[in-house]
């Protein structure tokens, strides 16, 4: 069962979101609530869920201030509630690792393919998780699992795509520039994508720029903020958080451990 905390102020929206969905259809349960950033965050780090889905634009605390803060103790998937006029803070979350935002008012086929993403990535982070244990956090040979799996795909679309992100991912592109590169749409190729390698764009980027970063700390004269730049991260901070998320420890620690 997926443990869920839902943030979110419009109190119609929170509670309307909670009664009317069935989550035992997704195997998921809400074991929380609260109406604002401020109060997500002591809930949050209290109950500690698999999944948060959380409003952006909120009293006291915003839902990006909140994310960052939990990203300090540890890292649930996110899912973003969001209005049109939000969209620059729904890409900021989706930096800050969110698998997927939903524009208000959303259908019930959007939220379900939300929910299905977020249940893919736990399933993703646990296997992980699994892994290090049992083989320490310097052995990297899971994202190479998870990426040759990704990589099985014959269609060319996918293949174009993989080509692409191999080529550039230590400049700042996502899936729309992919999209326009291939000359089709971004809702098409976000569908092949994850039915094809079983995978976000998103995801499959970052564990293509996880990998090269720990080949690029294997060179003790590159700097971690180097490191950073060269897998497409701007934000040194944000790329340590990353790394600790796929990898288990931060960029410097993986360093000492070599």
């Amino acid at each position: 069962m997926y443990r869920i905390v839902v943030v979110e102020d419009e109190l119609t929206v929170r509670r309307g979101l909670i009664l009317t969905t069935q989550w035992s259809k997704f195997n998921c349960e809400v074991i929380g609530e609260a109406k604002n950033g401020k109060e997500g965050l002591v809930l949050i780090l209290e109950l500690r869920p698999d999944i948060v889905i959380t409003d952006i634009k909120m009293p006291i605390m915003n839902g990006l201030e909140m994310m960052d803060k939990i990203l300090d103790y540890y890292f649930p998937v996110f899912v973003i509630l969001t209005a049109h006029s939000d969209f620059e803070y729904a890409q900021k979350a989706l930096q800050l690792g969110a698998v997927d935002y939903l524009l208000k008012p959303f259908d019930d086929e959007q939220f379900t393919d939300a929910i299905t993403k977020a249940k893919e990535m736990v399933n993703t982070q646990s296997e992980l998780v699994e892994f290090r244990t049992k083989h320490g956090s310097n052995d990297t040979s899971a994202i190479d699992k998870h990426l040759s799996k990704s990589k099985n795909s014959q269609h060319k679309n996918i293949i174009k795509s993989i080509k692409f992100i191999s080529d550039n991912f230590a400049e700042d592109i996502n899936i729309s520039i992919v999209a326009e590169h291939l000359n089709v749409s971004n809702s098409y190729l976000g569908r092949l994508f994850r039915k094809e390698t079983s995978y976000t764009f998103h995801e499959f980027l970052t564990l293509h720029r996880m990998k090269k970063a720990t080949e690029f700390l294997n060179d003790p004269n590159v700097r971690i903020y180097e490191v950073a730049g060269k897998t497409g991260y701007r934000d040194q901070r944000y790329f340590s958080v990353v790394f600790k998320k796929y990898i288990g420890i931060n960029p410097s620690e993986y360093r000492d451990n070599l």
